[in-house]
Order: C-alpha cells, then structure tokens, then sequence
C-alpha cells in the first residue's frame, strides 16, 4: 500500500539563529534542511554535531512532531483533502492544512513527507483513514 499505517513521532534537531548562519548550514548525509522560517531550521534526522555561526544560537532536539511518507500516488487524495494547491516543483517544503489539520510537507521525486504535530497526529490520522484500509 502506497498510503502509511500511521504516523510516527520524528526525531529531529531545531535551530534557532540570524537567517544568514542558517544559511550556511550543511545537510547532514541523507538528511534535510527544513526552514520553518527565516529565523528557524529543523534538521533531519539529528546531527551529532552542529556548528552555527551566530553565539546566540538555539540547537535544541525537537521532538513536537510526527510524520509519514506518502508515496506519489497518494498525491491527489491528500490534495483533496487540502485547502491549498500542491507545488508542482520538487524538492519543495510548504505548510498548509490537510483535513483541516496544520502541516509541514516536503515533496520530493519519491513521494510526500507529511509533518503534523504530534498532538495532532491522531486526528490527521482518522481524517485520512490510516490504518482503516485492508490490504
């Protein structure tokens, strides 16, 4: 099945610091640079080691959000379920509600990687109806 069973809670670091030293900042191997906001980064999965060039930096583990994949072929399910219009481009992160829940979502060749809040993760899920699905 293309669609996950639920969602899990993400590991991941956060990084609070001047937009320019988070642009200086390198993916870990394997990994992605979310920016949340000009001032706000999370990084997947989490570094052993980060090095930011502004002394008043904030690197904290971030443990506030679940996730799941989603294959492409659930693309225009969730985008049914969503108020906004899916980037066309990939790799793209963007934010918006899916079933009227808040997301971050990073699209990339493979498929969709879906972040919710964790306090949130259930209801996303019933409202997608994970985990209801028979093989």
């Amino acid at each position: 099945m293309s669609a996950p069973e639920r969602f899990e809670r993400l590991e991941a670091t956060r990084i609070v610091a001047a937009p320019g030293a988070l642009d200086e900042i390198d993916s870990p191997d394997g990994g992605r640079l979310l920016r949340l906001a000009p001032d706000d980064l999370l990084v997947l999965p989490p570094p052993e080691r980060v090095e930011v060039a502004d002394p008043y930096a904030i690197i904290e583990p971030e443990a506030g959000f679940s996730a799941a994949w989603f294959d492409r072929s659930e693309l225009a399910r969730l985008q049914a379920v969503s108020g906004w219009e899916f980037p066309v481009r990939c790799p793209e992160f963007a934010q918006g509600h899916l079933a009227g829940v808040p997301v971050k979502m990073l699209f990339d060749e493979g498929g969709v990687l879906v972040l919710v809040p964790a306090v949130l993760a259930h209801h996303l899920e019933e409202r997608l109806g994970l985990g209801e699905r028979a093989e």
